[in-house]
């Protein structure tokens, strides 16, 4: 049953905050049919919260600890204000690197749980931009702002890294 919610709030959710990417024109999608997305995208990030927070949960098993207080709704909403600084600040990709890394850090600074929130954040930031850049290659999307590596927008993996941070939250939330 947690998976099946994780999967719903999952694609909901995260096709909400790619609305934010659409809408802003931080990205395109070659066969947009819904609100300027594929059908596929909701079932996408769906899919992607489940297999995250199953290798979050395992992981988090042996390293989580329980100094760490910070709740979810702070979690998630500190994620969703690094997605909303994505969308508005597209035209300055250096002032957004340098707000996800602020925003990153502070998180890492208030958990109790930094080694676990260091290996589920890197491990995001380097399988995350990716993925994303194999979908891109399909053709499937592409990112519209600049400065691209691999096809991907420059600030990508810190947004994953403060992804990693709601991943070891919702762990968390999963396995007390």
């Amino acid at each position: 049953m947690t998976f099946l919610v994780a999967f719903v709030a999952g694609g909901v959710g995260g096709a909400l905050l790619d609305q934010i990417h659409v809408r802003a024109h931080v990205l395109r999608y070659a066969h947009p049919s819904l609100m300027g997305q594929p059908w596929w995208v909701a079932p996408q990030f769906g899919i992607a919260v489940v297999l995250i927070l199953v290798a979050c949960v395992s992981i988090a098993r042996r390293m989580m600890s329980s100094r760490d207080r910070v709740p979810f709704v702070a979690d998630a909403t500190a994620f969703v204000l690094a997605y909303v600084v994505t969308g508005v600040l597209r035209r300055n990709p250096w002032a957004i690197a340098v707000i996800l890394i602020a925003l990153w850090v502070g998180m890492l600074l208030v958990h109790g749980n930094r080694a676990l929130l260091l290996a589920v954040s890197l491990g995001l930031a380097v399988v995350g931009p990716i993925y994303e850049s194999l979908l891109t290659w399909t053709g499937s999307f592409h990112y519209m702002v600049t400065p691209l590596v691999l096809r991907d927008p420059a600030w990508l993996p810190l947004l994953y890294l403060n992804a990693g941070v709601l991943a070891v939250s919702a762990a968390r939330a999963v396995t007390s």
